[in-house]
């Protein structure tokens, strides 16, 4: 069900729409979200559950809307691609509903163009229609390579409905060139995507600073572990849960636990932090490119994704990682000083604004 009935009119309306998979979508859009506003159009954001509610918060009176949910469930032990699977079903059907959502929106508040990110039903027929990936030829588990071409032909397909593939890396990086391995015509760079700009140097809080995300149960298990290493090793160390919309803010010994930060917020706190242990999602990684620093990253079970750009910062030098099973924050911590951390990256170039500006011609 897609929820929003005030009609919202200007000359340039664009609606925003992230995927609900985690955070990482909705904070890759905040920085296309500010460069539409900085280039003079209203923007409108659609997103579901802890998504939607991180956007409001950054952008608070800003348009917004409910989609309907994909609300993923990971395996706690198992395949994770048979869970996927399972869930198939309902994730197709959520494509139908939000589609249907878009065009209807889209009618009501004369919107001149929709941007989705990573959600494949976010297009419209008589609105320009922009698709934001960094991976348009996913990675297969192992053992599930056969179903790579049935994969990609039903990404394929659903890509023939938009204008545009954006894809937030800077060409020539090799970043995301196992993800998107032969680029079309239609498919422009638009430069690392971050929340965050400076690396100004800020005076040292915390020892240790724990970023937690992705969809349950394993954000959850991937909390208790940290904060059982954090309290046992006993640093001064900070832990975002990743749950922006559950209000908490609590001590236990030596570490600090609160349920979320605005961006301005979690920048400070990076920056006044030795170290980050994060996922390696990629949107977490271009926020820890554009800040710089020290970082040791958990992949999440079973997801090639993450497991490739872990071992991609680990080969470069740039950062340690660690199987979640075998974490041990003592090991870790010491391993990380063999590695130069991401201050190596550079995030100069005016590839988005440039997307941007074309786009509203």
């Amino acid at each position: 069900m897609c929820l929003g009935g005030k009609n919202f009119i200007s000359l340039k309306n664009i609606l925003v729409c992230p995927l609900d998979w985690g955070l990482g979508h909705a904070t890759r859009c905040i920085p296309v979200i500010w460069g539409l506003q900085r280039q003079g159009a209203e923007v409108l954001i659609a997103s579901s559950g802890a998504a939607l509610q991180l956007l409001k918060q950054e952008f608070p009176g800003q348009a917004t809307f409910e989609l309907p949910p994909y609300a993923p469930a990971y395996p706690t032990s198992g395949s994770m691609m048979l869970r996927m699977m399972k869930q198939l079903p309902k994730f197709r059907k959520v494509i139908r509903e939000e589609h249907d959502c878009v065009e209807r929106w889209v009618h009501e508040n004369k919107i001149d163009i929709v941007i989705s990110d990573n959600r494949y039903g976010c297009w419209s027929s008589s609105a320009r229609s922009i698709f934001i990936s960094h991976q348009v030829h996913p990675l297969m588990p192992s053992g599930f390579g056969w179903l790579s071409p049935m994969v990609q032909a039903f990404i394929d397909r659903h890509l023939l409905k938009f204008e545009q593939i954006w894809i937030p890396d800077r060409p020539g990086s090799g970043m995301t060139d196992a993800f998107n391995p032969k680029p079309k015509s239609n498919h422009k760079y638009i430069g690392w995507l971050s929340r965050f700009s400076a690396k100004q140097a800020r005076e040292k809080k915390y020892e240790i600073i724990a970023l937690v995300s992705g969809p349950e149960p394993q954000r959850t298990i991937f909390e208790k572990l940290l904060t059982d290493q954090l309290k046992a090793i006993g640093k001064k160390s900070l832990l975002v849960a990743g749950e922006p919309e559950k209000p908490y803010h609590r001590f236990e010994d030596n570490l600090e636990i609160v349920n979320h930060l605005s961006s301005q917020l979690l920048k400070g706190a990076i920056l006044s932090s030795e170290i980050v242990i994060s996922r390696s999602g990629y949107s977490t990684i271009m926020d820890l490119i554009a800040l710089g620093g020290k970082a040791i990253f958990i992949p999440t079970p079973q997801q090639p994704e993450q497991l490739f750009f872990a071992e991609y910062c680990k080969r470069k030098q740039f950062a340690f990682y660690s199987d979640q099973a075998a974490f041990s924050l003592p090991g870790a911590l010491e391993e990380s000083k063999k590695y130069k951390g991401l201050a190596e990256f550079t995030m100069e170039g005016d590839y988005l604004a440039n997307a941007i500006s074309t786009l509203l011609q």
